[in-house]
């Protein structure tokens, strides 16, 4: 087989309203957020492009919502004929936020642009050279909830030329999404294709590399909080041999950012405004030029908490961050400052109290012995969850096991203290 590349991508979410920004963002900082999702878009038909990709294929949810805007459905139009011009077909099976019962497609796409039924898997030819390239096979939602398993309506292919599964579906049961067209890696393998080009889960993440290699693209645009990190599609080299070389590349134009910082080494308000400034320049080298949108939590105790719990974190922390952000294209804007702080405490004067705490914190300090890994190690072999944790612990030395006791005496701390601080 020839070797070729293509470009797998999902959940456009053209036009979609972000969420979670507290109060009024300047103008430049708005509009770079109400085109994100299309500049996307934009960037990934140009990667597909630049690319020399055979075909485009995008995994469902082009739009946000089922009553899709005419500008979002004419920004699609000439992206994808600006994937066509440049000789990449593009192929879309559509998802649960743009099923075919709701497409009101008031434009007529380009050729080359082809779109799933829902009736039955379809597979497309792709060509080069009058030989067959590959195959492109796809079912779009019919309506907004699909309860089926559709990976199980994939026929069984006979040996043939590479194929492509493109499928919106919630694979092992994701909780943190809509349990829509439920399948397993199972019957995915049954499926028969060379790789399933999945949507619906927004983080990007490679399920499985191999017999089949399964992919969730993630969305192009991270959308609000819950979305942090980069964002963007796959770029997937076929080998000659068919082997696969998927590689994720970023294609969002807005970050998001949401983090803790603890105020434990931070001995005055100076200081604190330090670390933020250069928190707030280190997010800016990392978003390479993107702007984004920080949330930022102050956290642990430390001599500051008096000081903060007598500052308006909006007015004397945000708003001096936020300045001259609105206008630089790679901005960093502070969304808000929380307050989560503790004053400090003497561990070692609060142990010696005849209080339920001192109890804790006495039990505590007796574990601080040679034995207590092998002690911590029987229980924890108890118990289910074990598993998970087996090889993380392998390795660990006995100062990385007293750390663990520090951390949980200074959470056991945190927790039954908090209602008495306030």
């Amino acid at each position: 087989m020839a070797a070729f590349t293509f470009v797998h991508c999902a959940d456009l979410h053209l036009d979609a309203p972000f969420e979670g920004l507290a109060g009024v963002a300047p103008p430049g900082v708005r509009e770079a957020l109400r085109q994100a999702t299309f500049r996307a878009f934009d960037q990934v038909v140009s990667l597909a492009v630049a690319e020399q990709a055979a075909f485009l294929v995008i995994a469902g949810d082009v739009y946000d919502s089922a009553h899709h805007s005419l500008y979002a459905q004419i920004r699609f139009r000439e992206a994808v004929k600006r994937a066509a011009a440049g000789g990449v077909e593009v192929f879309v099976a559509h998802g649960n936020h743009d099923p075919l019962s709701a497409w009101e497609a008031r434009l007529r796409l380009p050729e080359g642009v082809h779109r799933f039924g829902g009736e039955a898997v379809e597979c497309r030819v792709v060509g080069r050279g009058g030989a067959e390239l590959a195959r492109v096979c796809g079912i779009s939602f019919p309506v907004r909830e699909v309860r089926e398993n559709l990976a199980a309506r994939f026929p069984r292919r006979e040996p043939g030329p590479f194929t492509v599964g493109v499928l919106h579906a919630n694979v092992g049961g994701n909780p943190a999404h809509d349990n829509y067209a439920p399948c397993s890696l199972a019957d995915l393998e049954a499926c028969g294709v060379d790789y399933v080009a999945l949507g619906h889960v927004h983080a990007p993440q490679v399920l499985r590399q191999e017999g089949p290699c399964v992919v969730y693209a993630g969305t192009t645009q991270g959308r609000n909080l819950r979305e942090t990190g980069p964002r963007g599609c796959f770029v997937v080299q076929v080998e000659e041999g068919g082997r696969l070389r998927p590689r994720f590349v970023p294609t969002d134009v807005v970050r998001w950012s949401l983090e803790d910082l603890d105020i434990g080494g931070l001995a005055s308000l100076d200081d604190l405004l330090e670390a933020l400034q250069a928190r707030r320049e280190e997010l800016r080298r990392q978003a390479e030029g993107r702007g984004v949108i920080w949330r930022l939590n102050l956290t642990g105790r430390g001599e500051l908490h008096d000081r903060l719990s007598r500052l308006d974190p909006e007015r004397e922390l945000a708003e001096p961050l936020r300045e001259g952000e609105g206008e630089r294209p790679d901005f960093v804007w502070l969304e808000s400052v929380a307050l989560d702080t503790r004053p400090v405490l003497d561990l070692e004067r609060r142990r010696q109290l005849p209080d339920f705490l001192g109890e804790v914190l006495r039990v505590g300090g007796s574990l601080r012995s040679p034995e207590f890994p092998r002690e911590l190690l029987e229980v924890l072999r108890r118990r289910g969850e074990f598993r998970h944790l087996a090889s993380l612990v392998h390795d660990w030395t006995p100062p990385d096991w007293q750390a663990v006791l520090a951390a949980a005496e200074y959470q056991a701390v945190d927790l039954l203290l908090r209602e008495e601080e306030g």
